[in-house]
């Protein structure tokens, strides 16, 4: 089975649907992961890229962020790099008014049983 790393963009043409082609071929990579013909791995750096874009390119509200955000870290479909993770800095996302990766690195930190360096005083509020 071919593996492939997908890139923002890919999701992004899937999720948004602005560009016919490039959704049509997103969507086909998609049904073949359903199929179990190849499969598609998603890295947590894109996952924050995602959020980037919609939020500062495409001006998207965080409750529709989140919404993709959260479809994506849930989809069976995908191999996804520390999902778990994921799934609860979204769920922490959607209710805290903290940049995304702040919450993740939290989480991260909370897994790995270690603490957050930063001049960041954000980190208070997630305690």
């Amino acid at each position: 089975m071919k593996k492939y790393i997908v890139d923002t963009n890919i999701f992004l043409r899937f999720v948004l649907k602005d560009n016919k082609k490039y959704y049509k071929q997103a969507k086909k990579y998609i049904l073949l992961a359903k199929k179990g013909k190849i499969s598609l791995l998603l890295l947590p750096q894109v996952v924050f890229e995602i959020d980037y874009v919609l939020k500062n390119v495409y001006l998207l509200a965080k409750k529709q962020r989140v919404e993709i955000l959260s479809s994506l870290v849930k989809s069976p479909e995908l191999k996804i790099k520390e999902r778990s993770i994921l799934i609860e800095a979204v769920e922490k996302y959607k209710k805290l008014n903290i940049d995304f990766v702040d919450i993740y690195l939290s989480q991260a930190a909370k897994q790995e049983k270690a603490k957050i360096l930063s001049f960041d005083k954000d980190f208070k509020k997630l305690k």
